[in-house]
């Protein structure tokens, strides 16, 4: 906990240096002094996707870092004074209650994050994404070493921004720093509520309901979290400011909007609010058309250029402006296989080809456990929200985000109908109905302290699972440990052992057999699981090599021996 804290100090500092440079570099002239944290975060996920271009983020990134950020200290140290004292009169202005709770928060955080890390993905590719960009940055052609490495979101890279992998491999933890930075101002807008009079500061506030959930997120460098934690803010300024937006509150939201793009592209449908908010304020917004432009296409050229860099496809895994012919680029049938995959991911790995839609749909909506729970949640929401609308004045904003969270089943239907890929419209759907029956603060206040305290207890008790969950993996929770008060449990949930193996000529570490067809774990580069390459190999007839003799070359995918004869053929 203490050294993962101290990991914390670095990056609110780097983020409040960084945040003064969006602002100014962007012409944001004044934010909530947490959201200005926020901002921070964009503006180095930014610079260490730049930088993974050309070099690893390591020592001597972090060291350039370092410099920077004692550059902004010192050139703008009446700036960033004033931060700094803002975010802490931001703590200080809470209720005690309020002020007792947030440290309560920070105190489960600090120990959820410290504890090994629950998710699954975590240990298939969230670990190796970030190690390959601390030792080398991009890496051509890497999804052609493990299907799931193409997904490499920006998130990962800002965690090997973060994580320090030059002095010790034990820290992946920027979801638990997001997680407090997001309580405060959650916080503060429940604190507000009957001051501001504005019924979405109250739904704001209740976003810190759904802890238990999101508190599964935490001690993974999941790009989830900021999804979940975010976007009720967005949807926040988009019912707040929709008729009356400032072009300052304008960049904010863009900003807000591009850097989820950027983090997981299936947040893409956010992009409607920003262009609704445009054309409907296009006379106060114009005047900066020049730098919407800019960050927009600025974060959209290095997206590209990463996807191109890392898989051969602009929009991996959709193979729209299919035309780049880089020899690195994955082969159409591992790139259908694993699209395959993700769909099924949706339908809890069962094959629903043989099944009409409402078949399916019907499926889909009793999957056991969480998933199927979740599923018909949400219908359940989409069909009672509408007659929540018709009791609503003035509900065209709510109408217009219900409109969208409907969007988002319908385009993740055909790909990866995943409840957690529209989570942030449960929570949102689900508090709006709530606060249209209960508008007291001490209900919601009291809600937010059942919820923490019940967080809590998968932090600090081993919990048994299988009522949520059919997978054998997922099956217990982690807990925390009084050996990690000081030093943190490290990156990876397994203890597997490694070893070096040969297929085709390629060598690579691969985990022992009791590690999941996927998974990698925290092996040494490069690292695959000898059971997916052997299962690619015979069915799909490709293997992975190395393109050249250094690793920081990349990969390839080559037709096996029985391939070419039958392509010869």
């Amino acid at each position: 906990m203490l050294l993962i804290l101290l990991s914390w100090i670095y990056i609110f500092f780097t983020t409040l240096n960084f945040g003064i440079l969006l602002k100014k570099v962007f012409g944001i002239q004044k934010c909530n002094p947490i959201i200005h944290h926020f901002l921070g975060l964009l503006l180095y996920t930014l610079l260490c996707s730049l930088a993974a271009f050309f070099i690893r983020l390591n020592i001597e990134f972090y060291l350039f870092v370092f410099i920077i950020n004692v550059f902004i200290v010192f050139k703008f140290r009446n700036l960033t004074r004033f931060h700094f004292n803002s975010f802490v009169k931001t703590f200080f202005n809470l209720k005690t209650s309020y002020r007792f709770l947030f440290i309560l928060i920070l105190i489960i955080v600090l120990a959820q994050s410290s504890t090994k890390p629950f998710l699954l993905d975590n240990e298939s590719y969230y670990i190796q994404t970030i190690k390959w960009i601390n030792e080398y940055g991009y890496v051509k052609g890497l999804v052609n070493l493990h299907p799931f490495f193409g997904q490499n979101s920006s998130w990962h890279t800002l965690q090997a921004g973060f994580n320090f992998s030059f002095i010790c491999p034990i820290f992946n933890d920027i979801n638990g720093y997001l997680f407090i930075l997001a309580s405060l101002l959650y916080l503060e807008k429940l604190n507000n509520y009957e001051t501001s009079k504005s019924i979405q500061n109250f739904y704001l506030g209740l976003t810190l309901i759904f802890s238990i959930f999101l508190m599964q997120f935490i001690n993974a460098p999941s790009p989830d979290l900021i999804i979940f934690l975010v976007t009720p803010y967005i949807l926040f300024l988009f019912l707040e400011k929709r008729y009356t937006i400032s072009i300052n509150d304008f960049k904010i939201i863009l900003s807000l909007v591009l850097f989820l793009c950027f983090v997981k592209v299936t947040m893409a449908i956010l992009i409607v609010l920003s262009i609704i908010l445009f054309v409907q304020n296009f006379k106060t917004l114009k005047g900066s058309l020049a730098s919407y432009i800019a960050i927009s296409s600025t974060m959209l050229i290095l997206f590209l250029c990463k996807n191109a860099i890392i898989s051969g496809y602009l929009f991996y895994p959709i193979e729209l402006f299919d035309f780049l012919n880089f020899e690195w680029k994955q082969p159409k049938a591992l790139l259908n296989f694993y699209k395959r995959g993700t769909y099924l991911d949706g339908m809890n790995n069962v094959d629903t080809s043989h099944l009409n839609f409402f078949e399916t749909f019907k499926y889909w909506l009793t999957i056991p456990k969480l998933d199927g729970l979740f599923n018909s949640f949400y219908i359940l929401l989409l069909i009672l929200f509408p007659w929540f609308l018709l009791k609503k004045n003035k509900a065209s904003g709510l109408f217009i985000i219900y409109t969208l969270s409907i969007l988002q089943l319908i385009l993740l239907w055909n790909n990866s109908p995943q409840y957690r890929f529209f989570f942030a419209f449960i929570m949102f759907l689900s508090v709006q109905i709530f606060i249209s029956v209960f508008k007291n603060k001490m209900i919601g206040f009291y809600l937010v302290c059942i919820a923490i305290v019940a967080s809590a207890f998968s932090v600090f008790f081993n919990i048994n699972l299988k009522h949520f969950t059919d997978n054998a993996l997922a099956m217990d929770s982690n807990s925390f440990s009084i050996k990690h008060i000081i030093v943190p449990a490290g990156i990876s949930k397994t203890t597997t052992k490694f070893t070096k193996e040969t297929i085709n000529g390629f060598e690579f570490y691969s985990p022992n057999s009791d590690m999941f067809i996927w998974g990698t774990g925290n092996g040494n580069l490069p690292c695959v699981n000898k059971k997916q390459v052997n299962y690619i190999k015979t069915y799909y007839h490709y293997t992975p090599v190395l393109r050249t003799k250094n690793q920081k070359d990349g990969f390839l995918s080559v037709p096996t021996e029985n391939e070419i004869i039958k392509t010869n053929f």
